[in-house]
């Protein structure tokens, strides 16, 4: 049982030493100590030369015997099968030998590792749910509201392999935060189709009878809504980028001042109740990069609502000039075919920057050259010791 147990581990080394050389690249090693290889190289073509000067000897010893007649007949003298057994045995050592010398030489093999890092980004996305998002966009039988649910789900599904942190917040009268930051974009996008469209009050459609285009379960039914705080969302995000937001950001941030890691996208018709220049201020002291997406920049809606000379009219134009004040960009939303192309134009602002390192791995490998040297003198023994009759002639 013992010796079976052996004979099966030593088929096994045979077996995987014969396969580690063939699938191995032999071509991508190194050698420490290359000297080694040239002095087995040196051996082995001593050895070589040797076995030819036997030959050459036996050859003019054979002439000899021919001549004195003591020669043995054929029939007694080794096979063609003889030979080749004696020759394989032989040719066993010799690679054995070469492979020897291989190991002794330290062959090491390089591993080149590529690791590529995303650095992550953090997006607030704030959309704004007052009454006016109630409104027809231009040329079109959806509300403003309906394309700024459009063009957000655009958008996070074009960022979607892009490693973002996102969160969600809506703001009406008030600001409610509806997805805290995560990088799922199933959970963002639950969120953002989980939360009201449109706040206003639930008699809008008498109020602005055909302007104000949604139907009841349409929209969030308040007593107070209606506002358009935009102040109070700009607030929210500046929480969630103070309290939640990743301390690896804001360390390399402090570290590199013009890294654009963090920004705030804003859609909004502009209508805002109160000047948010506080916010933009705060927001330009965190390094966060405003984008305003204006949906539908005709105006006609909030002259009808609260007057030509509100300030509620006038708001949008200071707010463009403000956006772009605090380091942030605006892009108007006229139809349909415009949201497509900001979606597009907002994906590549937000570029997301890729770090790749690059290292090399020392791999010490002399244990497959071995393993073959061993083989091939396990193999040549064994063919020795059990065909020990070839090595006769009788």
């Amino acid at each position: 049982m013992v010796a079976m147990e052996i004979v099966n581990q030593i088929k096994d080394l045979l077996i995987n030493s014969f396969h580690n050389a063939v699938k191995f690249n032999w071509a991508g090693v190194h050698y420490k100590m290359s000297s080694l290889i040239v002095m087995t190289a040196a051996i082995l073509a001593a050895v070589f030369l040797l076995k030819v000067f036997i030959k050459w000897r036996r050859k003019k010893e054979m002439s000899f015997y021919l001549h004195s007649g003591l020669i043995f007949p054929k029939d007694t003298r080794p096979s063609i099968v003889h030979r080749f057994i004696r020759g394989t045995a032989w040719t066993m050592v010799l690679i054995g030998i070469l492979f020897l010398g291989l190991a002794l030489a330290e062959p090491v093999f390089y591993e080149a590792s590529r690791i590529e890092k995303i650095e992550s980004r953090e997006v607030v996305y704030l959309g704004d749910a007052s009454a006016s998002m109630g409104f027809p966009l231009r040329n079109s039988h959806i509300s403003r509201g309906e394309a700024k649910q459009e063009f957000l789900s655009k958008l996070i599904l074009k960022r979607k392999d892009k490693k973002d942190r996102a969160a969600f917040v809506v703001f009406g009268t008030e600001s409610e935060i509806w997805s805290s930051f995560t990088t799922n974009f199933e959970s963002l996008s639950f969120s953002i189709f989980s939360a009201p469209t449109v706040i206003a009050p639930a008699e809008a459609p008498q109020m602005w009878a055909g302007d104000f285009i949604l139907k009841r379960g349409q929209y969030r039914e308040a007593d107070f809504g209606g506002g358009t705080a935009l102040h109070l969302g700009l607030q929210s995000a500046i929480y969630l980028f103070n309290d939640k937001g990743l301390s690896e950001i804001t360390d390399e941030m402090k570290r590199n001042p013009g890294m654009k890691m963090r920004s705030v996208i804003i859609i909004t018709d502009g209508a805002a109740d109160t000047n948010p220049e506080k916010q933009f201020i705060e927001l330009r002291k965190l390094g966060i990069i405003p984008y305003l997406v204006f949906i539908d920049p005709a105006r006609e809606v909030e002259k009808k609502m609260y007057g030509e000379n509100s300030s509620h009219a006038k708001l949008p134009d200071e707010l463009l000039v403000m956006v772009r004040r605090y380091g942030g960009e605006y892009f108007l939303a006229g139809d349909i075919k415009a949201i497509d192309k900001i979606s597009d134009t907002l994906d590549r602002l937000q570029s997301v920057r890729i770090s790749v390192k690059v290292s090399a791995n020392e791999k010490e490998i002399y244990h497959i050259p071995l393993e073959i040297s061993f083989a091939c003198f396990i193999l040549a023994g064994g063919m020795r010791f059990a065909l020990g009759r070839f090595w006769r002639i009788v």
